[in-house]
């Protein structure tokens, strides 16, 4: 079943966090705590209304779990719909949010030893996973990799810093500025795949003990570093990724040689009932399938999060991007209705399937 719901929370506070991020905190009812029993890595989407459209974004919540409230870290984009809408908002105003979602969460079997490796606003999940993780295991050690631009960009500089303070023998950070020079050499620029095997050639960071590793930053940095980690032997399923940021691309053309101009027949299986409306090769899924009133789960619209997920139960279609399904996801005929460009002249998709 459809399973994106959105409930109305209060604003508890916004505090400046660096020049252009904040963060945000929402009370949490005592009925909707059941809703909201969240896992350490997963992220809300918030649905606000902008220039009299609807707009979806999703969020990493950074608070730990089993609390009265969720808190959100907001990087600030110039000209970003969420970023104006923000400045409209104000303390115990109401937000619509969604049912936490996300699989960037630890394995059933806790860790020993944790690799987590993190650029700007990336470092959202992994400080609810690292303030979870270290309260509850006192067997798990964790190395954090964390980038930005300059110390003054750190988001949760603070807090990360107070983590390593109180868990010394369990907690080692390394930050990294690509435009601030620190008098260690190895720490200045990016988190590459050459900064990785300096820390393993010198026993800092031991890849063949580490049990889970989690990498959310940019898909240049996230896709390198996941992949080097496999040839260094670290295991795929030990690998977790999140994207936080995508620039927009170019549609890809259909490549279909009996694709015409004309719209194609999509017919829709959610919750339960049966939906059908018309779309081009060039139309927009989620657009299209909003003004007809049909309500699909979507958040991000770049193939990031995987909340648009459903199954093409027949007929031919193209998947723009994908940055969030696994291989066997895609065998299984599951794809991202964000990035759906139909083939075929009848499309049937179903939503109800998990």
């Amino acid at each position: 079943m459809n399973k994106q719901a959105f409930h109305n929370l209060r604003i508890q506070s916004i505090e400046k966090e660096t020049e252009g991020s904040s963060r945000i905190k929402f009370s949490l009812p005592d009925k909707l705590l059941d809703q909201f029993n969240f896992k350490a890595g997963q992220y809300i989407s918030i649905k606000f209304e902008m220039k009299k459209k609807t707009h979806v974004r999703t969020y990493s919540i950074s608070s730990e779990p089993d609390k009265n409230f969720i808190e959100i870290g907001v990087k600030h984009i110039k000209n970003g719909m969420f970023s104006k809408f923000l400045k409209t908002k104000n303390l115990e105003d109401i937000i619509q949010i969604s049912n936490p979602e996300g699989n960037f969460v630890l394995n059933s079997r806790e860790p020993s030893r944790l690799l987590l490796i993190a650029a700007g606003s990336g470092i959202t999940p992994m400080v609810s996973i690292l303030k979870s993780l270290l309260k509850k295991n006192m067997q798990t050690k964790v190395t954090l990799l964390y980038s930005n631009k300059t110390y003054a960009d750190m988001m949760y500089r603070d807090e990360i810093q107070n983590l390593k303070d109180k868990y010394l023998d369990r907690l080692v950070v390394f930050n990294f500025f690509s435009r601030e020079i620190q008098s260690t050499d190895f720490l200045n620029g990016r988190i590459t795949e050459e900064k990785i095997a300096f820390l393993s050639e010198r026993n800092l960071i031991d890849i063949q003990t580490i049990d889970q590793c989690f990498i959310c930053g940019p898909i240049e940095m996230t896709k390198a570093l996941g992949s080097y980690l496999k040839e260094r032997g670290l295991s795929e399923k030990k690998i977790k990724t999140e994207l936080f940021y995508v620039t927009e691309s170019k549609r890809t053309k259909s490549k279909s040689k009996n694709f015409d101009t004309s719209e194609s027949k999509i017919e829709v299986l959610i919750d339960g009932s049966k939906k059908i409306f018309y779309m081009s090769k060039n139309d927009d899924f989620i657009e299209k399938a909003t003004k007809h009133g049909i309500s699909v789960p979507y958040s991000c619209k770049n193939g990031m999060c995987a909340t648009c997920r459903c199954k093409v139960s027949s007929g031919e279609v193209i998947m723009r991007k994908n940055f969030s399904l696994e291989d066997w996801e895609i065998k299984k005929g599951f794809m991202l209705s964000c990035q759906l460009e139909p083939v075929d002249k009848e499309i049937c998709l179903d939503f109800d399937i998990i």
